[in-house]
Order: C-alpha cells, then sequence, then structure tokens
C-alpha cells in the first residue's frame, strides 16, 4: 500500500482550515480575524455555521486518515509510534465542533483534548532520533513554540482581551498547522528515500 497519498492530507488539512476561516468570515458578515474566534464562525444562528460545520467535518475525516498514514509511516521507517498519537485531539476536537457549535453549553469541553497535539509535538522531538530525523525534529520544536504562544492570551491585559483573542488564537492554530505539514511532508521525503535505497 502507497502510504505516501495518507500524508499528504496532512498538508491539505492546514491548507482547507485556513481557507474556510476566510470563507466563513465572509459569509458571516459580522467578523473581525483579530478579535473573533474561530468557533464563532460556526456559532449557532450565524450565517456561516452551516458553512463552516462542513469544512470542520471535512477536515476531521481527513484527519483520520493523516493519522492511518502516520502510523503506517512509522511502522515502515522503524519509528516510535508514541508523537502520532498527539494527532488524535485534532479529530477530537474538530469532531466535537461539528456537532456541538459555539452556543451550545458542550462546545468548550474539548478544549483540553488540544493539548495532545502538544505533547506530540514535544515527543517527535524528543523520540525521534538519528541524522535523518533532525529536520523533522527541529519543525515539531518549531510547531511546539508557535503553539505555546496561545498563552499570551492568560496576559491580564484588557487590549489583548478585547481585541486580539483571535488573533492570539490562530497562533495556536498555526502551530499545528506547521507541524501537520512538517510531519506530511518529511514521512513523503523520508519514503521517497527509503524507496530509492531499496532499488539500489
Amino acid at each position: 500500500m502507497d502510504t505516501k497519498p495518507l500524508l499528504y492530507t496532512g498538508i491539505i488539512i492546514p491548507i482547507i482550515f485556513w481557507l474556510s476561516t476566510i470563507i466563513c468570515g465572509f459569509v458571516h458578515g459580522n467578523y473581525n480575524h483579530f478579535s473573533n474566534t474561530i468557533s464563532e464562525l460556526g456559532a449557532i444562528g450565524t450565517k456561516s455555521e452551516t458553512l463552516m460545520e462542513t469544512f470542520t467535518l471535512l477536515n476531521t475525516v481527513l484527519s483520520v486518515f493523516f493519522m492511518a498514514g502516520l502510523f503506517i509511516a512509522c511502522s515502515q521507517l522503524q519509528l516510535n509510534i508514541l508523537p502520532v498519537f498527539g494527532v488524535i485531539g485534532f479529530p477530537i476536537m474538530f469532531g466535537w465542533a461539528t456537532i456541538f457549535h459555539a452556543g451550545n453549553p458542550l462546545h468548550s469541553a474539548s478544549g483540553p483534548v488540544f493539548l495532545t497535539l502538544y505533547i506530540g509535538a514535544l515527543l517527535s522531538a524528543i523520540l525521534w532520533r538519528g541524522e535523518e530525523f533532525r529536520q523533522i525534529r527541529k519543525l515539531s520544536l518549531l510547531s511546539l513554540s508557535i503553539m505555546l504562544l496561545i498563552f499570551i492570551r492568560f496576559i491580564p491585559s484588557a487590549i489583548i482581551q478585547n481585541n486580539y483573542t483571535g488573533l492570539i488564537q490562530r497562533l495556536a492554530h498555526l502551530g499545528w498547522s506547521v507541524w501537520f505539514v512538517s510531519l506530511g511532508s518529511c514521512f513523503i521525503k523520508l519514503l521517497n528515500i527509503k524507496e530509492q535505497h531499496q532499488l539500489k
């Protein structure tokens, strides 16, 4: 089985996600990407609710394929699979948002699941040893560093809380986007190298 088509979903998912925020922002009609959260695009009763739900569901399904590709690639490259379990947080979080839209009391209950992505990025930097995995370790640490910027939101400042909530949240989403693209592209490259060696 060719694993690479599954790994390409790791590159496609962030593209769909960021395009969805832009498109749904226009459909919403009264939306500020700096101050409004992404959940508000799918909030109950908004013009963008159904469209955002569709995009979110699509990313949830694609992320399951991506996880499958990562598990298979780890087996083929003889890598520790523990970091891949961090990706599980993504389909859970997005699947939850698809069912429980903003405005539903249960919407925010999946928030802590996002921490699995932090753990996954950290574990990939620690556990995937060897010179050939050096690039992916560096990119995983970069991704983790970007995701950690979400904690800016806890700085007690009215300016941050009132004007930049959406922007700060997007930094966390940028972090997992970097990690997904890094995992997908680096694993595809490594599998290509392995195939070339096998042909020699």
